[in-house]
């Protein structure tokens, strides 16, 4: 079955007034990313739901609990059907493997050695992009995910971003089906109130309507 595609990969990046090779670089990697989500989402038997580029996450409630703030922090991508969801994060480091350094903490090394910090890898807080999804879903499990097209040292998998079940993955996990684990056949469709919620954080709609 096809997948129904919601928002423009990287769209708010390539709408900033700062918009220079950061964003440029972040834009393209964002719309890698998407291209191999619905590559293996074609692939599948059942129905799926696509979301890229979603933002103004303020005072999210739901699934009873009290309302979440995500401040700027956007979602560059979304999985959803009726049983669950899937959150994945685009990462461009660049040429180099991503990795922990002696004190634990994120770094990128690059084909000359030299090291470069990735913050981000330190946040243990963004498992509250998913406790916004859990709210947004009235309750529904998920999972955080991270791709980059870098080499990854194994010792990635004990980042601080992961301490919550997230996982850094390399972008090729995508196409190579690793996630049809987490989206065992067949998915029950997702609920048209979760799509309607989903839709209305798009940067392709809230960015219009200031």
């Amino acid at each position: 079955m096809s997948v129904t595609v919601h928002g423009t990969p990287g769209w708010s990046l390539t709408q900033t007034e700062k918009y220079g090779s950061d964003a440029r670089r972040g834009a393209f990697h964002e719309r890698q990313v998407a291209r191999a989500l619905q590559q293996w989402l074609n692939d599948r038997d059942d129905h799926f739901h696509l979301f890229h580029d979603l933002g103004d996450f303020e005072h999210v409630a739901g699934a009873g609990l009290e309302p979440l703030s995500l401040g700027t922090t956007n979602i560059d991508h979304v999985v959803l059907t009726g049983n669950t969801w899937l959150i994945v994060d685009s990462k461009g480091c660049g040429a180099g493997t991503l990795g922990l350094d002696s004190k634990r903490r994120g770094v990128l090394v690059g084909p000359d050695g030299t090291a470069r910090a990735e913050e981000w890898l330190d946040d243990g807080r963004a498992y509250s992009r998913a406790g916004v999804l859990y709210r947004i879903t009235d309750g529904v499990q998920g999972q955080t995910a991270w791709t980059d097209t870098t080499l990854l040292h194994p010792s990635i998998q004990q980042a601080a971003c992961c301490r919550r079940g997230g996982l850094v993955l390399p972008m090729r996990a995508l196409t190579d089906g690793y996630f049809d684990q987490h989206f065992p056949a067949p998915q029950h469709p997702a609920d048209p109130s979760h799509i309607a919620r989903l839709s209305a954080h798009l940067s392709t709609r809230h960015v219009v309507e200031r």
